[in-house]
């Protein structure tokens, strides 16, 4: 289990510390002092101290100053007013180096919705998904976050892949078994007929559901004909494994009738 560690004098903002680790299974590990012991390696360190940020000078390991304050460069900090998504949205940067979205405490969204056009940028799409899903912490624990991540990540690449750059499930296959895939999805991107070709994605938060649209530029495809992955015939084949780990982390998806336009429905698991 990851853990967090603690140095926090306040009992008030320890609590609230210790109910984000225990909703997020984070394994909180409240010190006596304001260093690192030999074997540590929290997640982060927190502390409401400000003195506590000399006592961990030189560590690699993030620190995070609760305070009203902002600290000096080089350390994360939350208002002394932070709330649970607070930490949740300061985990997510750790992880993923996005920036914190800038809320007050005292400020909550409740509806969200966006719209953005996506180039074939097929090498960052999991950095392209952090930045569109950077609000979600307000409405999704860490780990349920992280599926909707993996989910939207899928269905971004099918998008560019076979609709946008046309490349096929057999050619894919066979391209990977060959060695010649990413000379394939190479030609495809300096080819202007695919390589203009855009995703358009909708992102909506109302009435405790998540909405994500995700539309190719490319000529649809047959939705009856997406094969099982879990038939054992298909267990190591890679079309269809996209869309079947969309299935498993979004509540509902489904296909406009060319094909090339997917809708996914997540119920929201922070109210």
């Amino acid at each position: 289990m990851k853990k967090i560690l603690a140095y926090i004098r306040n009992e008030e903002h320890l609590a609230k510390v210790a109910v984000f680790c225990e909703q997020e299974r984070f394994a909180l590990v409240a010190s006596d002092k304001p260093t690192l012991s030999a074997g540590d390696s929290p997640v982060f360190f927190i502390t409401d101290d400000k003195l506590a940020r000399d006592g961990f000078a030189g560590s690699s390991v993030p620190l995070c100053i609760i305070s009203d304050d902002k600290p000096e460069s080089g350390a994360y900090y939350l208002k002394e007013a932070f709330g649970i998504h607070h930490l949740r949205m300061l985990l997510d940067s750790i992880y993923h180096g996005s920036l914190i979205c800038n809320y007050a405490p005292s400020v909550t969204p409740v509806v969200i919705s966006k719209e953005y056009l996506l180039e074939n940028d097929y090498n960052n799409i999991d950095r392209i998904v952090c930045a569109m899903t950077g609000e979600l912490p307000f409405f999704f624990s860490f780990s349920e976050l992280e599926k909707v991540r993996v989910g939207v990540s899928e269905m971004i690449t099918n998008a560019m892949e076979h609709g946008n750059l046309a490349i096929t499930g057999h050619e894919k296959m066979e391209s990977t078994e060959n060695g010649t895939y990413y000379s394939l999805l190479a030609e495809r991107m300096k080819n202007p007929k695919y390589s203009s070709r855009k995703t358009a994605v909708s992102l909506n938060c109302t009435d405790g559901l998540l909405t994500i649209l995700i539309k190719d530029g490319g000529d649809g495809f047959d939705t009856s004909r997406i094969p099982d992955p879990t038939d054992t015939e298909r267990l190591l084949k890679l079309h269809g494994r996209g869309i079947f780990i969309a299935r498993m982390y979004f509540d509902e998806i489904s296909y406009n009738e060319k094909g090339n336009e997917v809708t996914l429905v997540k119920r929201i698991s922070l109210q």
